[in-house]
Formats: C-alpha cells, sequence, structure tokens
C-alpha cells in the first residue's frame, strides 16, 4: 500500500484532497459535459455507446480479474517525500477516470433538461461520500485474497451490465433523433 508507512495526519490531509478532486473532475463533467459534446458536435447517442463500451470493457476486465487501464491500470508511484501528493494517481485517473467520467455524463444525458443533470449530480455526491467511508472501512480490516476476488468480480459483472445498459440507451438516442 502506497501509504502504510506514512503518518495517519498525512493520509487524512491526502484522502480529503483525493475527495475534493473527485468531487470537482465529476460535477463539472456532470454539468458541462452535455454543453461540450454539443460544441464539439458529438452525438450524445453515440458518445452514450462509446461511454457504455468503455464501462463494459472495464466490467469484463474486473471479471477477467485484470486491472482495468480505464480505471487507472497499473501504476507507480515513487514518493520522494511526504509533501508529495497522491491525487493524481487515485483521484485521476484512478477514481474519477474516464470509466467514471463517461458514466456521468451519459447519466445526465439520459434525461431530458435538468432531471439528468440532477441524478448524475446526485450520484456524484454519493460516490464522493462513500469514496473517504470506504477507503477507511477496507484499511481497518483484514480482507483474505480470494474474497476481495470475488467481490471484484461480482462488481465487473455490475459494471459490465451498466455499461452494456449504457450502450443500449445510446444507440435508443442515437436513431431517435
Amino acid at each position: 500500500m502506497m501509504t502504510a508507512d506514512k503518518s495517519k495526519e498525512y493520509r487524512r490531509r491526502e484522502t480529503r484532497r483525493i475527495v475534493i478532486a473527485v468531487a470537482i473532475i465529476l460535477y463539472t463533467a456532470a454539468l458541462a459535459g452535455q454543453p461540450i459534446l454539443k460544441v464539439l458536435g458529438i452525438n450524445l447517442g453515440a458518445f452514450g455507446f462509446a461511454g457504455g463500451l468503455i464501462v463494459a470493457w472495464m466490467g469484463f476486465e474486473m471479471i477477467g480479474g485484470q486491472n482495468s487501464k480505464a480505471q487507472g491500470g497499473v501504476f507507480t508511484h515513487e514518493e520522494s517525500d511526504e509533501e508529495e501528493s497522491l491525487v493524481v494517481p487515485f483521484a485521476m485517473p484512478f477514481v474519477a477516470g474516464p470509466g467514471a467520467i463517461t458514466t456521468v455524463i451519459a447519466i445526465s444525458t439520459i434525461q431530458k433538461g435538468r432531471t439528468g443533470i440532477y441524478l448524475s449530480l446526485i450520484a456524484v455526491t454519493v460516490a464522493v461520500v462513500l469514496l473517504p467511508i470506504g477507503l477507511i472501512f477496507f484499511s481497518r480490516i483484514k480482507i483474505k485474497e480470494q474474497t476481495l476476488n470475488l467481490f471484484t468480480r461480482f462488481g465487473g459483472l455490475i459494471i459490465a451490465t451498466i455499461g452494456i445498459q449504457l450502450m443500449f440507451n445510446g444507440i435508443k438516442t442515437f436513431f431517435s433523433l
């Protein structure tokens, strides 16, 4: 673990910074993603399909027991001193990577008007609130590798299913425009 030899204060500070960075990245994607796509001339259906493909790919990699590059992949991080931040490898791309950003923009475009944006902002808020709780919870319990692999594969199935649903929604949106 990258923070095993660090002080409690350092871990708290970095967790706070990661949560703030994830919130900013995902809130920006929820609020500005759709307008940016319009400016670039990208069809929401095509984006939804491509985003669903990325999310499904992440899920299939998790089912296969791989660390998805879309989730941040395997990264190395050399720390020279305690002041170096963990925001880059954890917040972006590990937590708020392409899959999360795509999912937030896709959720915000599912419903017409403000409803989709509100749904995506609620999803982001829940994720950002649960992130530090999850970090604290999993840092305090010892989980066997087999159990962790089981949860990872089950989570991968759920994520792959969400990705496929996003792909179907993208196709539906593309052909209904």
